[in-house]
């Protein structure tokens, strides 16, 4: 097996760039969702109930020692979890297509007798879409949303922009 793959992640991490390319990629599932909702396109133009999903990529890898150093399969097992762990925004590069802004959701190890120096597994990545004045609305009314809504019964002041602005912004800077 060629040590180049047919993709690999990108990051950057306190301004330097850090590379990650796999011993095998052995399978590239991309998935570009548009999730139209009935109730907003009712006597208007579907294009009003649209609304894009985030895109999402999983790689199915194959790592192992033996084409690289002893313990080289695990160093990058745990490279993937910490970049799962610190949240950090990735970019994702293909064949098919190149992705930026995108979090690693998920891991999938697996260690076998087929691979006693390394592991197969899948690396799920989704694109994060941060909420902005623009797109907020349509981020609310998207109900399959992760953004957690503020049941409380604090001041009625809408907050906008990076969690970092709106730290500033409750503590009113």
């Amino acid at each position: 097996m060629n040590s180049s793959s047919s993709a690999y992640v990108s990051c950057d991490i306190s301004g330097k760039t850090y590379m990650y390319h796999f011993t095998g990629v052995t399978e590239i599932e991309h998935n570009l969702a548009l999730n139209l909702d009935n109730t907003d396109s009712q006597g208007m133009d579907i294009v009003h109930g649209a609304r894009n999903l985030p895109d999402q990529v999983t790689l199915t890898v194959l790592e192992t020692d033996a084409e690289h150093i002893p313990g080289w399969s695990a160093r990058m097992l745990e490279a993937m979890a910490a970049l799962k762990r610190g949240r950090v925004l990735c970019r994702v590069v293909t064949s098919m297509g190149s992705y930026s802004n995108m979090l690693l959701t998920e891991i999938t190890a697996t260690q076998n007798e087929e691979n006693q120096c390394g592991w197969s597994g899948s690396l799920a990545f989704m694109e994060y879409v941060p909420v902005t004045e623009e797109n907020a609305e349509a981020v609310k009314a998207n109900s399959n949303s992760s953004v957690r809504k503020n049941t409380g019964s604090g001041s009625a002041k809408r907050l906008v922009g990076t969690p970092y602005q709106q730290l500033l912004q409750r503590a009113g800077v």
